[in-house]
């Protein structure tokens, strides 16, 4: 149990720190034109994208390990496979925020 909660957290540190790469773009304060709130949007998604799939992973790295473990038990397995289908709906979801914003990127502008 104490290896499950070094890797999770770990692995949360870890991504952590790629959220710093988005601390880089500036968004601005005044609000005068279209493109900056595009731009705030923009902004906002990338850090959502970010986490989402940060924890995507880590659920699938989760899933894996109670796959390996379950010692053939139908309970233990059914678990897994529920919480690695939720981990994969997580990265589409992740992926189809991104692309929204994206698509009404390409609309208004």
């Amino acid at each position: 149990m104490k290896k499950i909660i070094i890797v999770s957290l770990s692995c949360i540190f870890l991504f952590g720190f790629s959220l710093s790469a988005f601390a880089i773009t500036a968004v601005p304060t005044n609000v005068t034109s279209i493109t900056a709130v595009i731009k705030i949007i923009n902004t906002i998604a990338n850090y959502v994208f970010a986490i989402l799939l940060a924890l995507a992973v880590v659920m699938l790295l989760l899933a894996a390990f109670n796959w390996l473990t379950s010692g053939g038990s139908e309970e233990k397995v059914g678990s897994a496979r529920k919480m690695l289908i939720w981990a994969l709906v997580g990265i589409a979801v992740a992926l189809a925020a991104k692309g929204l914003v994206k698509i009404i990127e390409a609309l208004i502008v």
